[in-house]
């Protein structure tokens, strides 16, 4: 805000942005350049043959079986033709009894091997699908987190969620089903060339035309499909930035401009499923007509054969079932390609994270000094927002960086953090540039806190130890020093499960967890950037002051939004228009009469009107 109270800046109609600001930033839609990278189809191929080679016993295992029901299945046509031959040739009661005792224990084989072979599939689908999950979540957490921004959170969710899980239902599912169905369409036309070659053709005639409408649907549909993926994670993402940005929507009446982009990104995925339900319209439809063409084929020109004596009945009989066994193969086969073309696409993007470049972080830090020396730094190729900035905290104090909004202060706390390197000057934190710290260093020694905070799907005793394992004890100390009282009366204490569909945290509670997570950390620097924004003013001091006590000793910059919480820092630094302007104490930067003094004036005057 500017001296009087209002917005300092205000957006831009056409786009949305607001100039010169990047925290809550509300983006509108993110360039082709941006978007996180997908494979080529020669890529995928190899991460899904890499699959099959990390369970190739179990793989063969499951076609084994499949192979076995196939046969079993398969016998009985061949031999309840050999029944009705054997009839009319004069067989006894006693052999036909026998054959047909063997037919019925190939019903119960087939049932028991088909039983068996999916629980291995499946056993297959699970490990492989346990496998691209935690392939994808280790790629994601080792990209650079600059690129996640700019790609937007909702393109690195839809492929971390539902492309997974569209990949993992293949694995378990659709995959082994249409692996089975294509050794059942295997042998079943073995079987009839066996029963007899002629006969035969009329099956196998079926398969050149759905293999070309097949080939057509499979490039028409992929670009199609990862089109369908693409626009589903541009939505995703509009709705999370208009979610987590709605206090800056609101404040600068953006939500009729974020409704209409929301409607536009609807209609434009729309469009894409109507596409794939165009190409389904064309190719479904055929396969209907090439089920029945073998059946007709072979019961037609069999039947006039076999009137003629060129071929016994029972053979005729026997193909016959067999060209309408080929439907039930076909149809899992043919209506899945749906299916593995979606999720095709999936593993595509989600193969795609991991040809985002690392970046190279060699440096390893001596102390935890931090310096901020003539830094410029700008947004992808946007105009500067910090203008040779300059800071030096002091190792130990708790610092507050104010300003007016857009002034670059959150800027500063992704410096430090080490998420953006400048573009000029220094970053540095023990003398080491902060965008270059190894990463498990960086993540051990700084932590940056911002207002969105996640409450993972699991007890509050597993949320809390993502920071640290420590015992019940310790963890309730934690969430004791940040004031969250309300975790004393949870039904199940620290066993109660949080978020997802379980207990859920309101926004306050949410950011206190992640205060706690602070504590048990134990970090040497904590980046604060409107970390206590849920809370009501007076649960907002209290809650500083007991992470201030709770990190003596420790390096603490807070991004402070709110006036009040910088009044209890040891220094204030004033950031404006990319620099800083003034540094000092609340008492004497109040006295000074400067920028600080002017916008605690404002901050007090609005407070008084509420």
């Amino acid at each position: 805000m500017d001296r009087s109270g209002r917005p300092g800046h205000q957006p831009d109609r056409r786009t949305g942005r607001i100039p010169g600001r990047r925290e809550n930033r509300v983006v509108v839609s993110r360039s082709e350049s941006h978007r996180l990278p997908t494979s080529e189809p020669r890529e995928v191929r190899r991460a899904a043959i890499e699959l099959f080679g990390h369970e190739k016993g179990t793989v063969a295992l499951a076609c084994l079986l499949y192979l076995a029901a196939a046969g079993a299945g398969a016998a009985l046509p061949v031999m309840l033709g050999r029944v009705i031959d054997g009839i009319g040739d004069g067989w006894s009661a006693g052999r036909i009894d026998l054959v047909c005792a063997v037919l019925f224990g190939c019903i119960g084989a087939q049932m028991i091997l088909v039983r068996v072979g999916r629980r291995v599939s499946h056993r297959f689908g699970d490990r492989s699908a346990a496998r691209v999950r935690e392939r994808a979540l280790g790629r994601a957490l080792r990209l650079p987190l600059g690129t996640i921004e700019r790609a937007g959170t909702g393109d690195l969710t839809t492929r971390t969620t539902g492309d997974v899980a569209a990949v993992a239902g293949l694995l378990r599912y659709t995959g082994p089903e249409v692996v089975a169905a294509i050794i059942e369409l295997i042998v079943l036309i073995v079987a009839a060339f066996v029963i007899d070659p002629l006969l035969a053709l009329g099956l196998a005639a079926v398969l050149p035309p759905l293999a070309l409408v097949s080939r057509w649907y499979l490039r028409a549909a992929r670009q199609t499909f990862l089109a369908e993926r693409a626009a589903m994670s541009e939505l995703a993402d509009a709705l999370t930035a208009s979610s987590s940005g709605a206090r800056t929507v609101a404040a600068h009446h953006l939500q009729a401009e974020r409704g209409e982009l929301g409607h536009r990104l609807a209609r434009a995925h729309y469009r894409t499923l109507r596409r794939i339900i165009s190409l389904q319209s064309r190719f479904l439809p055929s396969l209907d007509l090439a089920y029945l063409l073998p059946v007709f084929a072979v019961l037609i020109g069999g039947g006039l054969w076999a009137l003629s004596g060129g071929v016994k009945v029972g053979a005729v009989v026997a193909s016959t079932m067999l060209a309408y066994r080929l439907a039930g193969p076909l149809d899992r086969i043919m209506y899945s390609l749906t299916e593995f073309q979606s999720a095709g696409a999936a593993l595509a993007r989600v193969e795609g994270i991991g040809k985002v470049p690392l970046e190279d972080r060699p440096g390893r830090p001596i102390g935890t000094a931090i310096e901020l020396a003539d830094v410029r730094f700008g947004y992808d190729d946007h105009h500067d927002v910090l203008h040779a900035l300059s800071l030096r905290p002091r190792v130990g104090e708790h610092l507050a960086v104010v300003g007016p909004s857009g002034a670059g202060k959150s800027t500063v706390a992704r410096l430090i953090a080490g998420i953006e390197p400048p573009r000029s000057g220094t970053a540095t934190i023990g003398g080491v540039g902060s965008a270059t710290i190894e990463l498990e260093s960086l993540r051990r020694n700084v932590i940056l806190v911002t207002q969105e905070h996640h409450v993972f799907h699991a007890s509050l005793r597993d949320n809390l130890a993502l920071a640290a394992d420590r015992d019940d004890d310790a963890l309730r100390e934690a969430l004791h020093r940040v004031g969250a009282a309300w975790a004393t009366d949870l039904p199940d204490g620290l066993d109660t499960v949080v978020g997802g569909d379980a207990h859920r945290l309101t926004p306050a509670q949410a950011q206190q967890l992640a205060l706690a997570r602070v504590v048990l950390a134990d970090p040497e620097i904590v980046i604060l950037d409107e970390a206590t924004a849920g809370l009501d003013a007076d649960a907002v001091g209290e809650t500083e002051a007991a992470l201030s006590a709770a990190l003596s000793g420790r390096t603490v910059i807070t991004i402070a939004h709110q006036l009040q919480v910088a009044r209890g820092a040891d220094r204030i630094a004033v950031v404006d228009n990319g620099r800083v302007v003034e540094t000092g104490t609340h008492t004497g930067l109040v006295h000074r009469g400067g920028v600080y003094a002017g916008l605690w004036e404002a901050w007090n005057r609005g407070r008084q009107s509420n």
